[in-house]
């Protein structure tokens, strides 16, 4: 067995103490997003819910578009965008906003959808 030196001893327990903290305060220091999700559902032009809920902090918005039709989800609150999904035929999709305690719009932003009644509200705890 090959003996280390004081510095070496003294570099090697610096390194592995400095390794424990950093991933302590990235473990603390990071939360969750919230996963919220919504469905366009394969016949007609509308959401399977018009509420949806999640805590203040990072929210995932996952879509899925059962629909024949190419659909999106996009989140305002009053005429602030906030984001949301791309446009997709079939499938899912997802986007990570960072939302506040609030009541937020939610709608699919392809001409006529929105009107026709896809939108809902995603009130954010």
């Amino acid at each position: 067995m090959r003996k280390l030196s004081v510095p070496a001893v003294v570099a090697v327990s610096v390194v592995a103490l400095l390794a424990t903290s950093a991933s302590g305060l990235a473990a603390s220091g990071t939360s969750a997003a919230s996963v919220v999700k919504v469905s366009a559902v394969a016949s007609g032009l509308k959401f399977n819910t018009k509420t949806l809920h999640a805590r203040a902090g990072k929210v995932k918005l996952v879509f899925t578009n059962l629909s024949t039709l190419h659909h999106n989800v996009r989140l305002e609150q009053g005429e602030k965008e906030f984001g949301g999904t791309k446009t997709i035929g079939k499938g899912t999709t997802s986007t990570v906003v960072t939302l506040k305690k609030g009541k937020y719009h939610f709608y699919c932003s392809v001409p006529g959808h929105e009107d026709a009644g896809m939108s809902g509200t995603l009130t954010i705890s």
